[in-house]
């Protein structure tokens, strides 16, 4: 049986902050601009600079680290994909760490209940260096980690290509209701007897 290590990421992770970006922002800019909206759409809305104020490296997780009141990007991680591409904002921070595989410890860190519960509803959010190191860590093998991952990153899959269904679904539903609200004005409807 495998040995299970309970952490915390301020044990066994580095933590970066962020700079601020807000003047340097260029639209023709090399580098993509890691913010809190680049991470809680996945990487579709983004912004430029020409300047790397806080380079990131392949595999390093990012974290939102403030949103508003009960706000879905609170916490929101992301994966970056390649070096040399990306400048970390402010109020995002950087995890790196040798003792986790990089997917299981995204998982693991992905809106985890520790730092949901700093929400109280009524404030905007800014979840303290603090508050983050000592977030709680399951730590298995390196092995163990990698297959967990594995098992998630396969029921992700299945699960988007279900979305992917299921909106194709209810887009039928909602160009048919469409047509039937546009023929029921242009007098087309008939009768079923």
């Amino acid at each position: 049986m495998n040995e299970i290590e309970r952490t915390t990421l301020g044990d066994s992770c580095d933590f970066f902050n962020g700079k601020a970006h807000e003047k340097a922002i260029d639209a023709k800019g090399k580098y993509i601009v890691v913010n809190s909206k680049f991470i809680s759409t996945e990487g579709k809305i983004i912004k430029r600079t020409k300047k790397q104020m806080f380079p990131l490296f392949k595999d390093d997780i990012v974290m939102v680290m403030s949103d508003v009141p009960n706000g879905k990007a609170l916490a929101k991680c992301f994966i970056i994909d390649k070096d040399d591409a990306y400048s970390l904002n402010q109020r995002i921070c950087c995890i790196r760490s040798k003792e986790f595989d990089t997917k299981y410890l995204y998982y693991q860190l992905n809106r985890h209940e520790h730092f949901l519960a700093f929400n109280n509803g009524e404030n905007q959010t800014n979840l303290r260096k603090g508050d983050i190191l000592d977030c709680p860590l399951i730590k298995p093998s390196l092995d163990e980690q990698r297959r967990i991952a594995s098992e998630l990153e396969l029921a992700m899959s299945e699960t988007r290509k279900l979305e992917n269904i299921f909106q194709k679904k209810f887009d039928m539903v909602e160009e048919l209701r469409a047509a039937i609200h546009r023929r029921a004005f242009e007098n087309e409807l008939i009768e079923i007897e």
